[in-house]
């Protein structure tokens, strides 16, 4: 018995060849495209089948071959329906116990005695006829034995898939399709159902009564559609950059080796409504978030009523590098640890104004960390805080009351604004909880069912989080950049004047015609600036003149002057600036547009950065905002605790 058979059809790098004669060891072939003849060795053609240059069973080639598929095809069982694998078994089971019974070779009285007995044994209630069943034997025995050929294709009867309309209609229909529904971002099967039905009847009208065509149905059109293929739809509707997102290949994500090596950072709006001190309704809050790539862990965050530009970019940072040590002052009560922090090697963000703005760059190289932007239109540059702004907001605020949902269109029979109820300091006590309690807790799918802090703290063993720079030195980077004349009376910044004997001694070493000095002015405080001494090599702080203004933001300032030019007198009625601020703020935050109130909030600077820094001398400060009257909230805190503590997490 040979390995080969004569006629059988091999394939030699995708080549067919059949098999023309066998002698001992040695094969000749024919190639089937050309027709030459080639003499090959029995062991160098099983060389080739091992090394997969020879294959004998590339069953989807014999459809356009001329010879028929050799006894060694293959067929997927598994691609057939229920039906056609229930059939096909039906079919292996009574051949197989015939052939084991010896029925063929016992006449056909036997043979049908032998079927009744298999049908009553296997509960098959209709027997296959005697016929059937050697049809069966003859296919099963021309293919040389092999049980493919018994596998049932009922559903390929009738011309399935084949077109019965006139070839004209095909044409019609394949022009409608491209020219109404591809080239048409809003087309739909019945508006090319409906170009198909003019067209149809304008052929018609030159035809007689007795060859006028077909017109097809709706459902016909509707199956032409979903035949094509989703990228091409895509293509057509949303443009070639969009397909190409939607379908293109998404390979595993950039690979890190240790905690800090790279680091993403993204804001988003929080889903739900926060109140005042007074239970007013005042806006959506922005939420900017550091995390670490490597553990999953979140280094640091940002929670704020105002603008989410540089300053929240600011800050989110300065809280991912700096230790969390106000938490035994602001949240002692809560027996919560963050041990997550420290100089990171890369920061991953995107292509937001904010992020692209010098101030952000500079600061960040300054402090020996390198920047990387992720492709436009590429969320998956960056996925895990993607992710993790998803499982924010659905996870966790969601779950909240004044909850604005994902979407518009859920928030069916409720309205956010009267079920809020929930502060700003209320609901940053709250993100802590869930961070620390529950999902550095929880176990992670990509971490290989670990938990991110876990990783962090196995990970930290090796290469434990580092300090690169003070704590004053964060503060100096983290501000904006300027270039400013020192004069003999200070430095102009902002229509703010600062002076100080330090500053005059620098402007006595400057040369006559090169006052020109670096300065950096934190836009959240005009009381001081930074400027750069060059000879000493080091910032040095300039308090602002005006000492009414310590504190102050930049919009609050500009508040203020505005509201002097409009009536000078109203300093010296309030007292100071910040008074005015406040009487701004106030005036603002009782008007009944929520608009105006959003407005008041952000000249307010309302935001978590005070509760994220240490209090001198380590006093615990418990905020008129932790002290909460509003049965509701506390409701949501203990709602929120018990989840997370019922979920796997803890307080500890």
């Amino acid at each position: 018995m040979h390995t080969f058979a004569k006629g059988q059809l091999i394939y030699r790098n995708s080549i067919p060849f059949c098999i023309v004669r066998i002698i001992d060891n040695d094969v000749q072939l024919e190639n089937t495209q050309t027709g030459a003849l080639s003499n090959h060795k029995l062991e160098a053609l099983l060389a080739e089948y091992v090394s997969l240059y020879l294959c004998t069973a590339t069953h989807q080639k014999h459809k356009n071959s001329r010879h028929s598929p050799s006894g060694n095809s293959i067929q997927d069982l598994t691609r057939l329906s229920d039906a056609n694998r229930a059939e096909s078994r039906r079919r292996v089971d009574y051949i197989v116990k015939l052939l084991d019974a010896h029925a063929f070779d016992s006449g056909k009285k036997k043979l049908e005695q032998a079927i009744r007995d298999i049908s009553k044994f296997m509960n098959d209630k209709r027997a296959p006829h005697v016929t059937t069943i050697y049809r069966w034997r003859i296919l099963f025995m021309k293919a040389k034995k092999n049980f493919n050929a018994l596998f049932s294709n009922i559903e390929k009867r009738g011309g399935k898939n084949r077109s019965r309309l006139d070839p004209i209609v095909e044409g019609i229909i394949d022009e409608k399709i491209e020219s109404t529904f591809l080239s048409n971002k809003s087309g739909c099967a019945e508006d090319v159902h409906t170009a198909v039905l003019a067209a149809v009847s304008l052929e018609n009208t030159k035809r007689i009564e007795s060859e006028w065509l077909t017109v097809p149905g709706l459902r016909t059109i509707q199956r032409r559609i979903e035949t094509i293929y989703g990228y091409d739809i895509a293509v057509a509707k949303y443009g070639f950059k969009e397909a190409e997102r939607r379908y293109g290949y998404v390979g595993l994500s950039r690979k890190v080796s240790r905690i800090l090596e790279l680091v993403e950072i993204d804001h988003t709006p929080v889903d739900i409504m926060v109140v005042n001190e007074d239970r007013v309704v005042i806006g959506r809050p922005m939420f900017t978030v550091v995390l670490d790539r490597f553990s999953r862990c979140i280094l640091g965050y940002n929670l704020t009523l105002s603008t989410h530009g540089t300053p929240g970019v600011f800050e989110a940072l300065r809280h991912a590098l700096l230790p969390k040590t106000y938490l035994q002052d602001h949240f002692a009560d809560l027996n919560l640890t963050w041990e997550c922090f420290g100089w990171f090697e890369k920061l991953l963000m995107d292509n937001g104004r904010e992020f692209h703005a010098d101030a952000v760059t500079d600061a960040l190289l300054s402090l020996g960390i390198i920047t990387e932007y992720s492709a436009s239109r590429s969320p998956n540059d960056k996925p895990f805080v993607e992710r993790f702004l998803k499982t924010f907001n659905y996870s966790f605020i969601h779950k909240l009351p004044g909850t604005t949902l994902s979407k518009l269109h859920k928030r069916i029979g409720f309205k956010a604004e009267d079920d809020a109820c929930i502060t700003l300091a209320e609901l940053d006590r709250l993100i802590h909880v869930w961070i620390l309690s529950k999902y550095h807790m929880r176990p992670h799918f990509g971490l290989k069912n670990r938990s991110p802090i876990e990783v962090w703290r196995e990970s930290a063993q090796m290469h434990p989080p580092q300090l690169k720079a003070n704590a004053a030195d964060v503060e100096i980077e983290f501000c904006e950049v300027a270039t400013s004349s020192v004069q003999h009376y200070g430095i102009d910044l902002n229509n703010q004047r600062y002076a100080s004997v330090r500053l005059s001694n620098l402007r006595r070493m400057l040369p006559a015609k090169q006052n020109q000095v670096d300065v950096k002015w934190p836009r959240n405080d005009l009381g001081r600036i930074y400027v750069w001494d060059a000879f000493e090599n080091e910032y040095f702080k300039v308090p602002n003149l005006d000492e009414s203004v310590h504190g102050l933001t930049l919009d609050q300032v500009k508040a203020v002057e505005k509201a002097e030019a409009g009536n000078p007198e109203i300093r010296r009625v309030t007292g100071s600036a910040i008074e005015v601020v406040n009487e701004i703020v106030a005036t603002a935050q009782k008007d009944k547009k929520l608009k105006i109130r959003r407005k008041a909030e952000r000249l307010n600077n309302t935001s978590a950065k005070n509760r994220h820094l240490p209090v001198p001398n380590n006093e615990t400060v418990v905020s008129k905002s932790q002290i909460v009257d509003d049965a509701t909230v506390m409701d949501s805190f203990e709602y929120a605790i018990e989840s997370m503590s019922t979920e796997g997490g803890t307080l500890s």
